[in-house]
């Protein structure tokens, strides 16, 4: 080969190798956005590894007895944030401060920054903590602007409160009265869809149909199926129960011996007061044997704090009030003296 050719040739080599890279280069640069362009298997998992790393970095769990559960603190001053029940769904989380009131009926003022929550799920306490309860509990905790809570929705029923209709239409909130009958004759009381003048399918008898009878009215068992139930999720039986359920049963009797739960005070024989209330917290159920029997549970309500006298007060719709009230007509709304504390049986935790 003369000396021209081989310059040629090489020339030609190395044109074919420029293009070649030219074409590698302009195929990856073009190549369209694929699975590769969004973040990788593990990335995603770290992203959600970071949910619980946000969480043991920000605040320290410590657990605690009577009962167990588990404080959530923020490091650096030592607040608690979130209290967590072993074995409950309910969970109580530090925020903004707020007042309750109701002046037709108390003089009574009860100020909180405790907000209630539902949990997915019943707090269990183990080794690697849960990434989707981590991100839950964040969430919670974090929330400059919290939504309506278990204690926020139970005073959306108290006497003058205003109407409010759902996104299906249903007239859910607003000034509820109280619907119950109890003579020898008969025992009939408004359950949560007689309020809310609604069918409702329960799992366990099928669907139900309201009483015009009850219009607009609750019982204390049916206004704690309202909030507890209706608004915020946990499950409901229609039909009598004898042995325990995981969700609320009707009358006030049964979901107090039958509801999953976590039993919170109870005093020493059924026809006796708790001795001691210290573990009482927002949220949590009361109840109480209002009738000629000591020991015969037949009125539920929801704890929601002590005013400004330390007094510990509760929500329940009575007929004192005719509905949902936290006042003192005719027996100071308080667990801890007077007309209810004495009658006071028991105390749990959702």
């Amino acid at each position: 080969m003369t000396r021209s050719r081989k310059v040629l040739a090489c020339a030609t080599a190395v044109a074919v190798a420029v293009v070649a890279l030219i074409v590698v280069w302009a195929v990856r640069d073009d190549s369209p956005a694929g699975p590769a362009a969004g973040p990788s298997d593990s990335t995603r998992a770290a992203s959600t590894r970071n949910k619980v790393e946000r969480l043991t970095q920000r605040y320290e769990l410590v657990d605690l007895d009577g009962p167990e559960r588990t404080e959530v603190r923020r490091r650096g001053d030592g607040a608690v944030v979130a209290t967590l029940t072993v074995g409950a769904r309910t969970v109580v989380v530090a925020g903004p401060q707020r007042r309750f009131t109701e002046p037709a009926a108390t003089s009574a003022v009860v100020e909180s920054t405790s907000w209630v929550r539902i949990a997915p799920r019943p707090w269990q306490p183990r080794p690697g903590l849960d990434e989707d309860l981590a991100g839950w509990l964040l969430d919670q905790i974090e929330d400059d602007s919290p939504p309506v809570d278990v204690l926020g929705a139970a005073m959306q029923y108290l006497a003058a409160a205003p109407d409010g209709r759902n996104e299906d239409g249903v007239r859910h909130i607003g000034d509820a009265g109280f619907g119950y009958v109890h003579t020898t004759d008969e025992r009939d009381g408004a359950d949560f869809y007689d309020y809310l003048e609604i069918p409702w399918k329960f799992p366990d008898t099928g669907r139900v149909k309201p009483s015009k009878r009850w219009d607009r009215q609750l019982d204390c068992s049916g206004y704690v199926r309202l909030v507890y139930g209706y608004r915020f999720g946990l499950p409901m039986l229609n039909a009598p129960v004898n042995t325990t359920v995981a969700g609320l049963p009707r009358t006030a009797a049964s979901m107090a011996a039958y509801a999953r739960s976590v039993l919170v005070a109870a005093g020493r024989t059924p026809s006796q007061p708790p001795a001691k209330l210290s573990a009482v917290q927002p949220g949590d159920l009361v109840f109480f044997a209002l009738h000629d029997d000591p020991s015969l549970i037949t009125h539920s309500g929801i704890y929601i704090g002590k005013d400004q006298h330390g007094e510990m007060r509760f929500v329940s719709s009575r007929s004192t009030v005719d509905g949902p009230s936290f006042g003192d007509v005719r027996g100071d709304g308080v667990i801890d003296s007077g007309y209810f504390g004495q009658r006071l049986r028991r105390v749990i935790r959702l």
